[in-house]
């Protein structure tokens, strides 16, 4: 029941004209939000207007909405920006963390969709047209693929243009971002550019002498500090960062936002912000190093 729930929310297979909250407040869907499948709410980024005020945030989907306390998403801070709970029995009131209510909705399937459930499913695959891609000529498939790459190194660059506009082309900084965005590996890349953009390069560049105070403010600004632990490396680590988040005046980020699941062992946050430590420690201006080398080799 739940995966059927979650393909007909996916693509917006219900009546839209009738949607409410459990309450009785009217919801208009803007964007059902991109389908997670790692830890964390089922679907990102969604934009949903709940009685006229629009909010963005998570969605998360259950068969019964009691659900949500048998996977603990209660006492589970990762859960507090789902703005709806969708569910197809109402049987509980989800709350966050702080005990606070989220909007709830009964989705009703029609019933041509559960009639043809088991195609649908079956057809929903990652590349659709891939029992079709052998009859396609191999030059067409050549041109698309270079379509495809300038399609993305487009992208790419778009984005590098879009932070030297908001850092005053300051290529250090943004070099700077666009690293550390890169060692999340896809599944963190968004949390490590938030970890990036909380902790300017500067702060580190003053601290460069100290290999620990350096991994203090990586790792206390990734929220991987706020654990009590007798490990003796460990607390020295809370020690630096307590006085360094005082002096620059930093504020850490939530440690749930990075995500371990179908991630490989060697690609965990916690091994990426050591290497970065490291890093930094051997580089001041890492950037002017990379313009100085001869080759991709050097690199």
């Amino acid at each position: 029941m739940e995966r059927l729930l979650h393909y007909v929310w996916k693509y917006k297979l219900y009546p839209a004209t009738s949607l409410a909250t459990t309450d009785g407040r009217p919801v208009q869907v803007i964007d059902p939000g991109m389908q997670n499948t790692d830890a964390g709410p089922d679907f990102f980024n969604a934009k949903i207007k709940i009685d006229g005020t629009l909010w963005a945030g998570s969605v998360e989907i259950h068969d019964k909405s009691s659900d949500w306390l048998l996977h603990h998403h209660e006492t589970d801070k990762a859960y507090d920006g789902v703005i709806l709970h969708i569910t197809g029995v109402d049987d509980f009131q989800p709350v966050r963390t702080n005990g606070e209510p989220i909007p709830q909705m009964v989705l009703v399937v029609p019933e041509n969709i559960i009639r043809s459930i088991d195609w649908l499913l079956y057809r929903e695959a990652a590349l659709p047209c891939l029992g079709h891609i052998a009859g396609i000529e191999p030059l067409h498939i050549a041109c698309w693929m270079e379509a495809l790459l300038s399609e993305r190194l487009e992208r790419k660059t778009h984005d590098i243009f879009l932070l030297l506009d908001a850092y005053q082309a300051d290529w250090n900084e943004v070099f700077y971002i666009t690293l550390t965005r890169n060692f999340g590996f896809g599944v963190n890349n968004d949390a490590f550019e938030r970890l990036a953009k909380s902790l300017p390069l500067r702060c580190i560049q003053k601290q460069r002498s100290s290999h620990s105070q350096i991994e203090a403010m990586l790792f206390g600004q990734a929220g991987m500090l706020a654990e009590v632990n007798d490990d003796h490396y460990y607390r020295l680590l809370q020690r630096e960062y307590d006085f360094l988040r005082h002096k620059f005046g930093l504020s850490p980020m939530e440690d749930f936002v990075f995500k371990s699941l179908r991630t490989r062992p060697v690609n965990f946050p916690y091994l990426k912000v050591a290497q970065l430590a490291a890093l930094w420690v051997q580089h001041d201006t890492l950037f002017s190093a990379i313009l100085e080398a001869g080759s991709t080799g050097e690199i």
